[in-house]
């Protein structure tokens, strides 16, 4: 199994995460289910690999379209893959894909909506393109050149929400969120609304969200045992044990220690 993450061109890192390439060289034979936490990120999915599912709360285990938008994840999600994985896509920071595209992000929360629709017949060359490259440094070259069209073509600059958002990824979701609309002289109004616009969601839900897939990210990496939980939690900005578990069951469905013992996160395969 190969999954790698590529970090974007310096122009590119205000609107864009990272690129990753997914793929498998043996066929699998049987269903490989992976679970996945709201991460806090938008994305561009490309796949020239098997039809895969997704089960959620909002999709019934359908299978995604070839090539879609996701917007921001609520809740956790399931994806069950057989075949052959072949796939590519551009993880955009939390306000990127608004400001890159224009795009109101409210719409494609916990979906998956095929690209196509969203921006034309443009795409069908992009992904003739993708599926005939020849390896995942070429394709990583063709996402990045399909997003430089865009960026040339919107001229597009991050705003204070761009900002905001940031902030609270780099903070981990442990972020005040009146003091940091002291700090940006925005009133709460002008700015939850400009945010949803943007992000898909509020900035307290949004905040939520980061703090729960930060520590799912920790633990599917294993960098915590269980004697480690309490500063885990203390760092993650949880005072009371009680209120880290109600809310991680929330998001995740699953208690922390059900979560650790059985599920097979994407995290797993990072390289």
């Amino acid at each position: 199994m190969f999954y790698r993450k590529f970090p974007p061109p310096a122009h590119l890192r205000p609107f864009v995460e990272c690129f990753f390439v997914w793929e498998n060289s043996k066929i699998l034979s049987n269903v490989l289910s992976i679970e996945s936490p709201p991460s806090g990120f938008a994305s561009m999915v490309f796949n020239y690999g098997t039809p895969y599912r997704v089960t959620s709360q909002k999709l019934n285990g359908g299978f995604a379209p070839k090539n879609f938008l996701t917007g921001q994840a609520t809740k956790s999600y399931q994806l069950q893959l057989s075949g052959k994985i072949g796939m590519v896509g551009i993880v955009f920071r939390p306000a990127g894909l608004n400001t890159l595209f224009g795009l109101p992000m409210y719409e494609f929360s916990d979906e998956r909506t095929n690209l196509r629709d969203v921006l034309g017949r443009q795409l069908d060359e992009w992904s003739d393109k993708i599926e005939e490259a020849i390896s995942p440094t070429e394709r990583i070259a063709l996402l990045e050149q399909f997003l430089n069209l865009q960026f040339l073509r919107k001229k597009s600059e991050p705003d204070r929400t761009d900002y905001a958002a940031n902030l609270i990824v780099e903070q981990r979701g442990v972020v005040n969120i009146s003091d940091l609309m002291d700090e940006l002289f925005v009133c709460r109004r002008q700015f939850e609304r400009k945010f949803l616009q943007k992000v898909g969601v509020s900035p307290k839900y949004y905040a939520r969200i980061r703090r729960v897939g930060g520590l799912c990210h920790e633990l599917a990496q294993k960098r915590w045992q269980i004697a480690d939980w309490q500063e885990l939690i203390f760092q993650s900005g949880y005072y009371v044990q009680s209120h880290f578990i109600k809310e991680f069951t929330e998001f995740t469905g699953k208690s922390p220690s059900l979560y650790v013992k059985n599920n097979i996160e994407l995290a797993n395969y990072l390289k």
